[in-house]
């Protein structure tokens, strides 16, 4: 018991010796684009939207559109979607009766 209240101690001391320097490599980093080469930099052929769906996103994501509109927009997708690709769904099969 001992031994895991001193080893809840030092994760504690450790993150809040830790705390002013994560809070200012965050600080640092808000806002900067990731740099060339940089761990999980895309290209902007790769960051641009390839579906409907991804434009609207991103629209809604950068305020181009409001909640509402987004949410009008796919509704008026998946509309459309279901006419021209109907569900089909299989025949209601009774169990067979048991012998």
């Amino acid at each position: 018991m001992l031994c895991a209240l001193l080893l809840v101690a030092v994760l504690i001391l450790v993150c809040v010796l830790a705390w002013p320097n994560i809070r200012r490599a965050v600080h640092d980093a808000v806002g900067k684009p990731a740099g060339q080469g940089a761990p999980g930099a895309a290209s902007a052929s790769d960051r641009s939207p390839q579906t409907l769906e991804g434009i609207l996103t991103l629209q809604l994501v950068t305020g181009e559109i409001t909640g509402p509109q987004y949410r009008h927009a796919m509704a008026t997708i998946a509309a459309r979607d279901a006419e021209r690709h109907p569900l089909d769904v299989p025949p209601d099969v009774t169990p067979p009766e048991a012998a």
